[in-house]
């Protein structure tokens, strides 16, 4: 196990936490990129942990988007041309159908939307 499965695990708890404040909701955001950037370095089972976590986020996004926008534009994910590849800045458009996206591990892909 790498030193990264406690920051999935505190991910996953904020993930699931909608009275916490929208600020913290949006620290969530800036976890899981963080979390992006050590992807590679995580191990299979930390990479399905973060994909089930990930899965909690987009079947929770409307909620979430709501509560975040109180704090955040998320506009700005385009205007600050955030890739695709860090969806959960544009959860947004998950929320409206508007946006695919795909949650993977190093064997394959765990979900294709």
């Amino acid at each position: 196990m790498s030193h990264f499965k406690q920051d999935i695990l505190n991910y996953g708890d904020d993930v699931g936490d909608l009275d916490n404040s929208p600020f913290e909701a949006l620290r969530m955001l800036h976890d899981r990129t963080e979390l992006h950037k050590v992807h590679d370095q995580l191990d299979f089972e930390e990479k399905i942990l973060l994909a089930y976590h990930d899965l909690k986020l987009i079947e929770n996004a409307r909620d979430i988007v709501q509560h975040i926008s109180n704090v955040y534009d998320f506009r700005l994910s385009d205007t600050n041309e955030i890739p695709p590849d860090q969806w959960w800045w544009h959860l947004n458009k998950i929320a409206q159908g508007n946006m695919d996206f795909g949650i993977a591990t190093d064997i394959g892909k765990v979900i294709r939307s």
